[in-house]
C-alpha cells in the first residue's frame, strides 16, 4: 500500500456513502415520476368527470326528444336519431370506463413508485442481502395491489392490448 492510497476500510465507507447517495438520488427521482403520475390522474379524472356531465345532459336530451309525438315520417327519423344517440352514449360510457379502470391502474402505478421512494429515503443502515429482501418485499405489495384489480389487470402487465370484451359492454365497478 503507498503512502497516497486510503486504508481499505476508508475506501469501503465512500463507497457505501456513494451508494447511499446514489440510492438517495434514485429515491427522489421516483417521488418526480410519481408526483407527475398523480397529478395527470387528477387532470384526467376532472375531464372525465365533465366529459361524464355532458353525456348526462345528452342522455337527459335524448330522453325528451324520443318522447315527443309526431306524426310519419318524422316520428321514424327522431326515433332513429334517437337510437343514433344512445348507440353513441353507451358507446362513451364504455369508454370511459376504461378510463376509470386505466386510472386504477396508473394509481396503482403511482402507490408503488411511493412505496418504493419511501423504501430508498429510509436512512436504515441495511446489508446488500436486507435491500433486496426489502425490495421484493415491496413488489410482492404491489402484485398484491394489482391482483385486487382483477386478473386481466395482472395479465397486461408489458403493454399487451385491452380484450375487445372491455369495450363491448359496460361495466360497473
Amino acid at each position: 500500500m503507498t503512502d497516497h492510497e486510503p486504508p481499505i476500510a476508508d475506501r469501503e465507507n465512500a463507497k457505501s456513502t456513494e451508494l447511499k447517495e446514489v440510492i438517495l438520488e434514485f429515491g427522489r427521482h421516483l417521488d418526480i415520476l410519481a408526483e407527475q403520475l398523480g397529478a395527470s390522474l387528477v387532470e384526467a379524472n376532472r375531464d372525465c368527470v365533465s366529459v361524464g356531465e355532458s353525456f348526462h345532459e345528452l342522455a337527459r336530451a335524448k330522453h325528451t326528444i324520443d318522447g315527443i309525438s309526431c306524426v310519419e315520417p318524422e316520428r321514424t327519423v327522431l326515433r332513429n336519431s334517437c337510437k343514433q344517440i344512445g348507440d353513441s352514449i353507451h358507446s362513451a360510457v364504455v369508454a370511459l370506463q376504461y378510463h376509470d379502470r386505466l386510472a386504477q391502474r396508473l394509481g396503482l402505478v403511482r402507490a408503488g413508485l411511493v412505496r418504493l421512494q419511501t423504501l430508498l429515503h429510509d436512512r436504515s443502515a441495511r446489508s446488500y442481502d436486507e435491500w433486496l429482501q426489502s425490495l421484493r418485499d415491496v413488489e410482492q405489495v404491489n402484485r398484491v395491489e394489482q391482483q385486487r384489480l382483477g386478473p386481466e389487470a395482472a395479465g397486461q402487465i408489458g403493454g399487451s392490448q385491452p380484450s375487445d370484451a372491455s369495450h363491448s359492454s359496460v361495466e360497473l365497478f
